[in-house]
């Protein structure tokens, strides 16, 4: 599979109020929409509430990443815990339960003796943001480099459920 275009402008919001716009370019190209459950109690709920009533195809995917799509990185435990150079036993068995799954990474970071992915991926302090300044960034190297969705998949029922929507993509 390739990825020919990402839109990515607003995350949450964006994805909300532009959903069954892609949902009906998925007639001509195939679609695939990811979307983080956060706070809310229930996926098929949240995709009830965006989509309604319309019937997903073989060209249109929409999966929810259970909490936080950090749950599926820290999923691939042995990867994501030798990434950190932290112990695999600190890594959750099984992230999807976290309610926070970014202040669990955060928090496993922290615990890392790489000193220039500390700085990357955590916050500076006395600063108002969440996150450092290259925290997708490192993660996308993670990704790229090290984490297998496979192995991950093991971990977290939500990525299982991603994997198996995007293979019966058409």
């Amino acid at each position: 599979m390739t990825v020919k275009t990402v839109y990515k402008n607003g995350g949450f919001g964006y994805i909300k109020s532009n959903v069954k716009r892609f949902w009906k370019a998925s007639q001509q190209i195939p679609f695939v929409v990811l979307a983080d459950l956060d706070n809310e109690i229930c996926a098929p709920s949240r995709v009830l509430n965006w989509l309604g009533f319309i019937p997903c195809t073989g060209r249109f995917v929409f999966r929810i990443a259970v909490h936080e799509t950090e749950s599926w990185l820290m999923a691939d435990r042995g990867s994501f815990s030798d990434f950190l150079g932290i112990s695999e036993r600190l890594v959750p068995k099984d992230p999807d339960i976290l309610l926070d799954p970014k202040e669990k990474l955060l928090s496993l970071v922290k615990r890392s003796k790489k000193r220039s992915l500390k700085e990357d991926i955590l916050p500076s302090a006395g600063k108002h943001v969440t996150v450092g300044p290259a925290y997708n960034s490192s993660l996308a190297k993670y990704v790229l480099e090290f984490w297998n969705p496979q192995r991950a998949a093991g971990c977290s029922a939500s990525l299982q459920k991603a994997i198996r929507a995007l293979e019966s993509l058409e």
